[in-house]
């Protein structure tokens, strides 16, 4: 019997798409069960490669800004335009210019863009959905001699002049990646279309970037699928060899924030930023700096002391748990190669030109989805690394 056969994973439960796991991480917080899951997506992505279809999607990842979530208001029926904070407590839709002038005037980017969406995106509407989209360009297509090209965030594309989806973006008034649809008839109710890869009418001021990935032409070679094999096994291994009271210790690792990431993820960033290769001392070092920094931000002796406790108490736990700290920052390394080897095969396939800095690079990454939860492969140490640093411009 296949290995994957002990494996157990639940459907997704994901409501709404505000933030993308790496497909390494789910084992971070997921504990087996996003062991499994990750193993699964990824075997998902290599057998389709292989030739052999399944139930798992590819879909391209852009790096577009702003996010915007659009459509039919499922109760009121009128069309509307936000950013991802619809989905908050109190949400902000905007119905006409006026809203999105009273909403988000503080950000006049923002606001500009949002205004286009409204009175763009119903052209090509259903009339009925509510999707997300990521926004591309809006009025800020640069046709450069040779080539036409747009910037929202990171990356810089670009088309042959010549090309149809130069034309299209030449000639359009707003280019939107649309990746995500919803479903449901209440709006706070509402649910990820998981899987479900939106198709939408076509409309010559609308610029739709494609969101298939065509893995037809991706070339998966045996040298490939042997690395990929070599990187998944050695998961496998460090999971055999990791019991289920280090998934439960790890667990117990208190984020930083109320209902923030683990903070073992918010290490793997760190390291990402600084190049250093993650370890239980990394972890323990930059976790301990993190708690410090909150004793020193308050100016009471008891709300010092009581911070303080915090940090013993936790750094007590991390230094106790540094074999099954170890065994996890393992199983996650593994499968981040594993991931890597298969992200490069998907690289293979790419008809837009892709910069950052002026400098060649590869797409964003990819979306996949699995048993209902979407994933990205994104390679950390490329566009992870060039977020973080533009965010620190």
């Amino acid at each position: 019997m296949k290995f994957s056969k002990f494996l157990k994973e639940e459907a997704g439960s994901d409501d709404k798409l505000k933030h993308l796991e790496h497909v390494e991480d789910h084992v971070v917080h997921g504990g087996s069960e996003g062991f499994a899951h990750a193993f699964q997506t990824l075997n998902g992505v290599h057998e389709k490669l292989r030739g052999t279809d399944n139930n798992t999607k590819v879909t391209m990842k852009y790096d577009g800004s702003p996010s915007v979530v659009f459509g039919t208001h499922p109760e009121t029926g009128k069309f509307f335009v936000g950013s991802k904070s619809v989905f908050n407590k109190n949400p902000k839709l905007n119905y006409t210019p006026e809203d999105i002038e009273k909403n988000h005037g503080h950000a006049p980017g923002l606001v500009s863009k949002l205004k286009a969406a409204l009175e763009h995106l119903p052209k090509v509407h259903d009339g009925k959905g509510v999707y997300q989209a990521d926004i591309m360009h809006a009025g800020d297509v640069k046709h450069e001699g040779h080539r036409v090209s747009y910037k929202t965030n990171t990356i810089t594309y670009h088309h042959p002049a010549d090309s149809e989806h130069a034309q299209k973006a030449v000639n359009s008034k707003i280019g939107v990646a649309v990746h995500t649809a919803y479903e449901g008839n209440k709006f706070e109710d509402m649910k990820v279309k998981q899987g479900h890869v939106p198709e939408l009418q076509d409309h010559a001021d609308v610029h739709q970037l494609p969101i298939h990935h065509d893995l037809s032409k991706v070339s998966y070679t045996q040298a490939d699928q042997s690395e990929y094999k070599k990187h998944l096994d050695a998961a496998v291994e460090a999971y055999k060899k990791t019991p289920s009271a280090a998934h439960e210790a790890v667990s117990k690792i208190q984020p930083l924030q109320p209902r923030g990431d683990h903070p073992i993820k918010t290490y793997m960033n760190a390291t990402v930023r600084d190049g250093s290769a993650p370890s239980h001392e990394g972890f323990a070092k930059h976790y301990s700096t993190a708690m410090k920094k909150k004793v020193a931000s308050v100016s009471t002796d008891a709300a010092k002391a009581r911070h303080t406790k915090t940090h013993d108490d936790n750094m007590s736990h991390v230094n106790k748990n540094k074999e099954h700290v170890e065994s996890v920052i393992a199983m996650q390394q593994h499968l981040q190669k594993a991931k890597g080897v298969l992200t490069n095969a998907l690289n293979t396939n790419n008809t837009i030109g892709h910069e950052i800095a002026g400098a060649p690079t590869n797409p964003e990454g990819y979306v996949v989805h699995h048993n209902d939860k979407p994933s990205k492969f994104v390679h950390r140490h490329e566009f992870s690394a060039a977020n973080f640093a533009r965010a620190g411009d």
